[in-house]
Parts: structure tokens; C-alpha cells; sequence
């Protein structure tokens, strides 16, 4: 089972993660030119039960449009773009925006929702990922993830 580590403040716990569409990952083969693969910051979040992209995020990867979902939050009820897509953890933050060979490949397929800009992360990770393995966080500023 891959483990990703990394620290957090005592308020958030922030992972460097990939968004790979769920098309391009099915359908590659070895041997082929390598997938896609743009690292973004994403936010842990327990209270959160989807995982979703920032809507600079979609572009990137070139994830397309599969439905509307509901979100319900704090103001009410929203219907937001929706996108299959799988999500990447790396084992270390990347050097290049290209590097892809330290990526552990999360195999679910995700139907994440848009997330509107302006945060300071681009990946909200929700439990329908967190609930695949096992998340602990430590007083000492540590947290693990096991898939």
C-alpha cells in the first residue's frame, strides 16, 4: 500500500497531488508517450464528501465535461460541472511540472465537481478518497495517507 507523508499546521494539511483524466489513463498503454500530469496542491478535507477541481484545473489535464452534480453547502444547494478523473499522489514534490515518475495512481475513478477559484489550493481532496485508506494526523505537524 503507498503511503504519502507530509506536514501539516494544525489547521490544514496540504498534499501535492496530479489530476489525470480517467479516458487517458484507461486507454494507456507502455510504451506510449507519458500521461499527462500537472502537480496542484490539494487540501485534505474531511468534512468535505467529493473531491473537487478548481476550475483552473480542468484545462490542464484536458478533462471533459460528464454532468452536473450536487453540492450542498453552508448558502444552500449548487449544480457544478462534473469531470472523471483520476487522482495522482506523488512521494515527493516534483522538480518539473512534467514529472510524473515518483506518482502513486489512485485506481478509482473520481466524479469530482468544479470548485470555484480563489483558494489557496486547486484540489480538494473529499472522503470519497479518504475513506479508500487510512489518513492519520499527528500532534507532532505529521499526517500519513495509506492506499
Amino acid at each position: 500500500m503507498p503511503l504519502i507523508q507530509g506536514k501539516h499546521n494544525g489547521r490544514a494539511a496540504i498534499v501535492t497531488v496530479a489530476i489525470i483524466d480517467a479516458a487517458s489513463y484507461r486507454n494507456h498503454r507502455p510504451g506510449q508517450e507519458p500521461l499527462k500530469a500537472v502537480p496542484f496542491p490539494a487540501l485534505i478535507d474531511t468534512g468535505a464528501t467529493r473531491t473537487m477541481i478548481a476550475t483552473r484545473v480542468v484545462a490542464k489535464p484536458g478533462l471533459q465535461l460528464v454532468n452536473k452534480l450536487e453540492f450542498a453547502h453552508v448558502g444552500g444547494v449548487d449544480r457544478r460541472n462534473g469531470y472523471l478523473f483520476h487522482v495522482g499522489f506523488y512521494q515527493s514534490p516534483p522538480v518539473t511540472e512534467t514529472e510524473i515518475s515518483n506518482i502513486q495512481v489512485f485506481k478509482p475513478v473520481i466524479n469530482g465537481g468544479e470548485l470555484p477559484d480563489g483558494n489557496t489550493f486547486d484540489v480538494l481532496l473529499g472522503m470519497d478518497v479518504i475513506t479508500s485508506g487510512s489518513l492519520t494526523v499527528d500532534r507532532d505537524g505529521s499526517f500519513g495517507f495509506r492506499f
